[in-house]
Order: C-alpha cells, then sequence, then structure tokens
C-alpha cells in the first residue's frame, strides 16, 4: 500500500522503481508491505574457502593481492561470491560457492594458499570447508550455544566488475587498491 493508499503490485515488471525501493531503499518511507510471494529453491550445498594473511612485507601483499586478482575470474566462472579486505599489511578472504565438491573448492584454493605461505615476512591462516546449506554456515559462523553472536551478511557479491580484474596485469592492479587502502588508513 502506498503513501496515498493505493494497493498496488511492485515486482520487477510492475512498479519495479517502488520494488527496488522496498527492497532495500528505507522500506516503510516508500509503502506498507501487505503481501509477499518468494520463489524458494532447494538447500544446496556450499563451499567456502578462507584466506588470512598478515604481512610485515608489502611487496608479499602486494603479490598475494595480484595472484588473488589473477583467479578473480575463474572463482567469479565457479560462482564463488563472498568478502575480501585488504591493507598494505593484511589479506583477509571469504568465498563460497553452491553446489561445489570439497575436492574442487582444494584444487581451486590450496595453490593459492601454497603461493601466500611462500611470500617472505607473511603469517598466513587457511581453510576450506563443505556446508550442507547456508543455515549451516551461517550458524557456524553467527550462533554459539543458540545464541546469535552477529549479523546476517549477504554472501554473493563482487563489487569490481569482471572486465576491471579480467587484466594481463593483475600486479598494476593490485598496486592500485593498496594505494587507495593506503589513502583510507587511519592512524
Amino acid at each position: 500500500m502506498t503513501a496515498d493508499g493505493d494497493h498496488v503490485i511492485a515486482n520487477s515488471y510492475q512498479n519495479e522503481d517502488l520494488f527496488w525501493a522496498l527492497r532495500g531503499g528505507g522500506g516503510g518511507t516508500w509503502g506498507v508491505v501487505t503481501s509477499v510471494a518468494y520463489r524458494t529453491h532447494p538447500s544446496t550445498p556450499l563451499s567456502s574457502a578462507l584466506l588470512s594473511a598478515n604481512s610485515t612485507n608489502a611487496d608479499s601483499t602486494q603479490n598475494i593481492l595480484a595472484e588473488m586478482i589473477r583467479l578473480t575470474p575463474s572463482l567469479v566462472e565457479q560462482g564463488y561470491g563472498g568478502y575480501c579486505s585488504i591493507s598494505v599489511g593484511q589479506i583477509r578472504l571469504f568465498v563460497l560457492s553452491p553446489n561445489v565438491a570439497a575436492e574442487e573448492t582444494q584444487a581451486t584454493f590450496f595453490p593459492f594458499f601454497e603461493f601466500a605461505a611462500s611470500q617472505p615476512d607473511v603469517s598466513v591462516q587457511n581453510s576450506t570447508a563443505v556446508f550442507q546449506d547456508l543455515w549451516s554456515w551461517y550458524q557456524s559462523l553467527f550462533v554459539i550455544t543458540g545464541e546469535l553472536v552477529g549479523v546476517p551478511i549477504e554472501a554473493s557479491s563482487w563489487l569490481l566488475p569482471n572486465n576491471i580484474v579480467q587484466t594481463d596485469q593483475p600486479g598494476d592492479l593490485a598496486t592500485e587498491l593498496l594505494k587507495l587502502t593506503s589513502a583510507f588508513s587511519y592512524s
């Protein structure tokens, strides 16, 4: 129901702007949702990979980031989505993909993990895991003894479009991204 009392249907075909606004533009600001229809899908297993690298060597950080950039197009093709945070001294990567076997995830990420661990002055923690569905993944990260310890996060978004990371110069892109993170560092 809109603010002026009209009952309307808002979806990706009718009243598209209202549909978009209700999905993240302030909800009740635009109207009141009185009925919702969801398209559901069966639960699927998820494969995940995690890399946490602390570095005291800026060149090592740049090398790890360049390798991650080089890998990104194939990760997207395999359906991985997730998060990465970078700074000169730290890289954190966490990704998920539906319907990928543990062996495939290991084959994809172990060479990257080994590369990261081979860099000088870097401490690396990494892992891969398979979860039976999104809920079991969520519970493993955010629920301890039945109590919520975190907030839900969106787990499938690459903020850089594929055409940006599809480059034959991943080291140059890594250098520029690290310059950006340095510009926003606070002491």
